[in-house]
C-alpha cells in the first residue's frame, strides 16, 4: 500500500478490516492526466482510448490489472459506447462531455475505475480541449458536490456538470492563492540563508505533488538519501514542510497548504492584480519577483 498513488482519504476500511478505495482515487486513470489524445481517437479508436486511460498498458498484452475485464471485451464495449455517442444530438462540448461520461458509466467497459475514466473523457472533450484543464477538473468539482449526479439524466446532468466545471475552477484558483502565499514565504527563508544549497529545488518539488519522501527527493535531484533527509529536516524545522506519516521509516512530507474549502463555491473577484508579482521558480540561484 505504501507504493500506491493514493491519499489517506482514498482508503476506506470497514468493520471487518477490508480495504476499499474511493471511486475518485486516481490509481485508475492517472496515466491520462496531462497526456495528450486526439479527440478523433476518443470517437473512433478503442485501443488508443484504453491505452490513454491506462486500462491497457500495451496492445500485445492483457489488461494492466487482474480486476479488469478481458481486453477483447473492453474493446467491444468501448466500440458500443462509441456507437452510442454517435447518436447523441449535437451540443456544445461541455454539455456533450456530460452525456459521453454518462454513457461510459452505464456500459462500464473496464470493469473498475470506470467512474474516473468517464469523468476524464468528459473533461478532455470539454475544458480539456483547451489549456485550462489537463484532466480532472470536472472530477474535482463533482467530488465536492452532494447532488446525486451519478443518477442524473438529460438537462439535470448537464446543469450539475456545468456547476462542477465552475466549482473545480474555483478550487484551483483557491489553491493557487495559497500556493503563491507559501512560495513567497519560502523565498524569504531561502534568500535569508547564506548557503541554501538545493533547498529551493526540494520545495519546488514539494509544491508539484501531494507529498514527497527522502527517496523521491534523492531520485529527482540526484542526491544521496542522507543529503535529501538533511534538506527535508531543514525545511521541516523552518515550518516549510510537515511530516505526514508519524513513523521512523518511510516518512513522507507535504507543504503546509490546506486543501481548498469544501464549502459551496461562490463567485469572487479576481484576487490577482492586473500586473501581479509572481515568484519565479527558475533555474537561477536566486529566487525573485518579476
Amino acid at each position: 500500500m505504501d507504493n500506491l498513488p493514493l491519499h489517506d482519504d482514498d482508503l476506506l476500511i470497514d468493520g471487518r478490516g477490508s480495504v476499499q478505495t474511493s471511486g475518485f482515487d486516481l490509481s485508475h486513470g492517472r496515466h491520462a492526466i496531462g497526456s495528450a489524445i486526439e479527440l478523433d481517437a476518443i470517437l473512433n479508436d478503442s485501443m488508443v482510448l484504453l491505452q490513454w486511460l491506462g486500462a491497457i498498458a500495451d496492445p500485445a498484452i492483457t489488461a494492466s490489472s487482474t480486476w479488469q475485464r478481458a481486453v477483447p471485451d473492453m474493446l467491444d464495449t468501448v466500440a458500443g459506447w462509441q456507437q452510442d455517442i454517435a447518436t447523441l444530438p449535437p451540443s456544445p462540448p461541455l454539455l456533450h462531455g456530460a452525456q459521453m461520461a454518462r454513457l461510459w458509466r452505464e456500459r462500464a467497459p473496464a470493469g473498475r475505475g470506470d467512474l474516473v475514466y468517464s469523468l476524464l473523457i468528459g473533461d478532455r472533450w470539454g475544458p480539456g480541449c483547451w489549456d485550462g484543464s489537463a484532466g480532472g477538473l470536472i472530477a474535482l468539482g463533482l467530488e465536492r458536490n452532494a447532488l446525486p449526479w451519478k443518477n442524473a439524466r438529460g438537462e439535470q446532468l448537464e446543469s450539475i456538470w456545468l456547476d462542477a466545471v465552475g466549482t473545480g475552477a474555483q478550487m484551483h484558483l483557491d489553491l493557487e492563492v495559497r500556493l503563491r502565499a507559501y512560495a513567497a514565504r519560502a523565498a524569504q527563508f531561502i534568500n535569508s540563508r547564506k548557503r541554501p544549497g538545493r533547498l529551493k529545488d526540494v520545495l519546488s518539488l514539494a509544491m508539484s505533488r501531494p507529498r514527497i519522501s527522502s527517496k523521491d527527493v534523492a531520485k529527482a535531484l540526484n542526491l544521496t538519501v542522507a543529503g535529501a533527509i538533511k534538506l527535508l529536516s531543514i525545511a521541516t524545522d523552518a515550518g516549510l514542510l510537515i511530516e505526514r506519516t508519524g513513523q521512523a521509516s518511510y516518512r513522507s512530507y507535504a507543504i503546509p497548504v490546506t486543501a481548498p474549502s469544501e464549502a459551496g463555491s461562490r463567485m469572487r473577484p479576481d484576487p490577482f492584480p492586473t500586473s501581479p508579482a509572481r515568484l519565479d521558480w527558475s533555474d537561477d540561484d536566486e529566487l525573485g519577483f518579476i
